[in-house]
């Protein structure tokens, strides 16, 4: 029996630290997003953590379903509406999010904003 040992390449070390990174950074733009957009309440720090795991994992399924360009300038609207769909979605998945159909898309808009002023990774 071959004694193998598997070891991280730097492209996959590479794609590790950006889906770090970018959870991070979700983390931080739902935070501002929850205390500028009225309705929208994340009751705790575990529901704030799952809920910006909810949304990079859903934004990731979406991106791969509709072929939507991950770029913040290149979804435009259909990103900005798919954003606001995605948003209102989670809370149906994380216990203590709450926000409601319109601030769904007023957290889109402060979302998508404050993303757009992240460094990309590309």
């Amino acid at each position: 029996m071959q004694n193998t040992k598997v070891f991280l390449n730097s492209h996959d070390k590479t794609r590790i630290t950006s889906l770090i990174l970018k959870y991070i950074s979700a983390t931080a733009i739902l935070t501002a997003t929850t205390i500028f957009t009225p309705n929208f309440t994340i009751t705790s720090i575990p529901a704030l953590f799952l809920s910006s795991f909810v949304i990079i994992l859903l934004d990731y399924m979406m991106s791969i379903i509709t072929g939507i360009n991950d770029s913040s300038i290149g979804r435009g609207i259909v990103g900005f509406i798919s954003a606001a769909i995605i948003i209102y979605m989670t809370q149906f998945i994380v216990p203590g999010y709450y926000i409601s159909m319109l601030s769904s898309l007023i957290a889109a808009a402060i979302y998508g904003t404050i993303n757009s002023f992240m460094p990309n990774e590309e």
